[in-house]
């Protein structure tokens, strides 16, 4: 008797299939070579609990819903030397003057005249444990110098550490900080500059923060579960194959994806690799049954879901404040392996001459 796969116990799942011939970039593609290996994964992660979320999330949810239903793309920041939230005024005062500095280029660059002004705050409310660092609000605002003279931001960006581990916190000097992540939200010209002005101030390293598709593979298990209370979004996954520039999108009902998961989850506090694998693989069982292709052989470049989406090149939106903390633990996570594994990132965020 054939074995009862998860997808054959829940029925017919419903789902929306998408083939398109276009060009993977040889930016896609080199970030899929440099995946973390498996080895160095985790075999189970921990959920953050309801009620720690809850609480922090009252703390400040204004300002948190600022956070949500833009496009971030994600950076990774080591170590901030000698950074003091006593000085945000100061901080905001001297990027200023830096951006002034560079105004004539600047204004070249995105085709306005500018009269650039930095406002450094900081982000209460992400920090899950005693131990995490506040999270810091950074924004660019210009006002054109042709009627009428509005002021508009420009440039968004905060650094982050969510859940961070304890161990690597406590072994910092004392003159360090972490905040690993960089979300921005903004041109890329104003992106290097800001990124410059970091590394010059805080003598740290700014890089481009990748996503492998092991991890987005977590990201859709993880995630899948979290959709009660919110706006019921179909999952999508998006796969390349870069050899005949293919590209396959997979849309799946919320309900369905539940119901698959639910059939291999077992424990509520943390998850499995073997269960992220069996997801996975159901879902290849029923692509193929149904279309013929192997996913097997192709590359997940997207997750999307109620919580967030992701893409591998660091592209990320938040669409749900209530499990907003899944998603930034989770990437913390990734930031200390990033750190630990690969102190010698192949691409940074140079200042643009």
């Amino acid at each position: 008797m054939a074995a009862v796969t998860p997808t054959e116990e829940i029925g017919p799942v419903r789902m929306g299939v998408r083939f398109a011939n276009t060009a993977v970039s040889s930016l896609t593609r080199s970030t899929i070579q440099r995946h973390t290996p498996f080895r160095q994964t985790p075999i189970k992660r921990k959920i953050p609990t309801k009620d720690v979320t809850n609480v922090c999330l009252q703390e400040n949810p204004e300002q948190i819903a600022l956070l949500l239903q833009k496009q971030w793309c994600l950076y990774h920041v080591t170590p901030l030397y000698k950074f003091s939230y006593a000085m945000l005024k100061k901080y905001s005062r001297d990027l200023s003057v830096f951006f002034h500095a560079e105004k004539k280029r600047l204004a070249v660059e995105i085709g306005i005249e500018l009269s650039s002004k930095a406002n450094f705050s900081m982000l209460a409310g992400l920090k899950l444990t005693e131990h995490d660092p506040e999270a810091v609000f950074i924004q660019i605002s210009s006002k054109s110098q042709v009627p009428p003279l509005k002021e508009k931001v420009v440039w968004t960006g905060w650094l982050c550490c969510v859940d961070g581990d304890l161990g690597f916190l406590e072994s910092l000097p004392g003159e360090f900080i972490c905040l690993p992540l960089l979300f921005v939200n903004g041109t890329e010209t104003i992106t290097s500059l800001v990124a410059a002005w970091f590394q010059k101030t805080f003598d740290c390293y700014i890089s481009a923060f990748r996503i492998s598709s092991e991890n987005l593979c977590w990201m859709a298990a993880m995630w899948v579960n979290c959709f009660s209370g919110s706006v019921q979004r179909s999952m999508e996954l998006e796969w390349t194959v870069p050899a005949v520039q293919l590209t396959i999108s997979l849309t799946i009902h919320p309900e369905d994806a539940k119901a698959l998961w639910d059939s291999i989850h077992r424990d509520k506090d943390e998850i499995a690799i073997e269960e992220v694998e069996l997801f996975m693989s159901s879902l290849h069982s029923h692509f193929h049954r149904h279309f013929g292709v192997r996913l097997a052989a192709t590359h997940l470049v997207k997750v999307s879901t109620a919580v967030a989406s992701a893409h591998c090149d660091g592209k990320l939106k938040l669409f749900n404040s209530k499990h907003i903390y899944q998603v930034l633990s989770f990437l913390t996570e990734l930031a200390f392996l990033q750190t630990q594994y690969q102190p010698n990132l192949s691409r940074n965020v140079d200042y643009l001459d």
